[in-house]
Parts: structure tokens; C-alpha cells; sequence
């Protein structure tokens, strides 16, 4: 297994949630390793540099793929909010590596009545080695050989989000 995969298993899941408990709310995240760095990437933001559309399963596999490429990331993690049938809300935080190895696992979160997050369980309720939560999962790292104008969409839409992209040095 990557180390960097190993990050992310260790340290994504505290971070995340660290960053739910302060900001008081469940945003999608993308989030990837390279050999020196972790990258966070919020996904609130698409609406404002995509023509008004926020991230769909299309374009988020491109950028992802993109992104692969781009930075040689080794890890990505994805994080976001999702309800079972019981209306019990919980974090869905899946990891994919280069070499296929999957993680992933279940956080369950408590709101207010201003839908606003109070708490992020510590202690996750389900997790797997075989299954992500998420299935677009399985199209990160495909190595898509992108057609020219897809190419010039996805740099220019790199440049708008590559200031709001968050870099963290990767602990040993």
C-alpha cells in the first residue's frame, strides 16, 4: 500500500471532520496526495467558476483525472454528506489509490434545528477495504486521454479553482 494512502486513512478523516466542527456544515471535498503534500479542494465553489453549475459526475471525473495527472498525486479521498432512509445524516469519506487499494468509512453527524452541524461522531459506524461509499470512485485514476478542447476547459478551469486549493505538508 502508498503511504500516501496511508495518510489519508490516518489524517483525512480528523481533518475533515475538525473542519465540519468549525465551520458548522457538511461540504464535499476532494482531496489528494502527492509524495510531499495533501491537497484539499471544496467543491461549494464550482457553481461560481462553472457557468453557474456546480460539480457533477462527469466533470468531476475529469477534474479528478486531471488533477491525477497534473499534481502525480498517488491518494485521492473524497468527502460528503449523505442521509440513509431513517434520515440518520452521516459522512460519507472514501480513499482510492493508484494501485486500486479503496477505503472507506461512515461518520455520523448531528445538526440543529438550524440544520447547522453540533457534532461529527469520532468513532466511525461502518467502514471498508472492498466498497466505496461514493461509486464515482472508481473512475479516479483512469487516465483519460482528454481531447484537446477538453483539455483547454480543464486547465482553464484549474486556474480559476488553484487559489482556493489548500495545501497541507504530509506528516510522517
Amino acid at each position: 500500500m502508498l503511504k500516501e494512502f496511508e495518510y489519508l486513512k490516518r489524517e483525512f478523516p480528523r481533518i475533515f471532520n475538525d473542519m465540519v466542527l468549525e465551520h458548522k456544515a457538511v461540504n464535499k471535498v476532494l482531496s489528494f496526495c502527492d509524495d510531499k503534500n495533501q491537497y484539499l479542494l471544496f467543491t461549494g465553489m464550482f457553481s461560481e467558476v462553472n457557468n453557474g453549475k456546480g460539480i457533477n459526475e462527469e466533470l468531476e471525473t475529469y477534474l479528478v483525472n486531471f488533477l491525477a495527472d497534473k499534481y502525480k498525486a498517488k491518494a485521492f479521498a473524497r468527502a460528503a454528506a449523505y442521509a440513509l432512509e431513517d434520515q440518520t445524516k452521516f459522512i460519507g469519506l472514501d480513499i482510492i489509490s493508484l494501485e486500486g487499494d479503496v477505503w472507506s468509512q461512515q461518520n455520523i453527524f448531528q445538526v440543529d434545528e438550524e440544520g447547522k452541524v453540533t457534532d461529527v461522531n469520532k468513532d466511525f459506524t461502518n467502514s471498508s477495504d472492498k466498497n466505496n461509499i461514493c461509486p464515482i470512485m472508481s473512475s479516479y485514476f483512469e487516465g483519460i486521454v482528454f481531447p484537446e478542447d477538453t483539455l483547454k476547459y480543464l486547465n482553464d478551469l484549474y486556474e480559476q479553482v488553484k487559489p482556493s486549493i489548500q495545501v497541507i505538508k504530509l506528516k510522517e
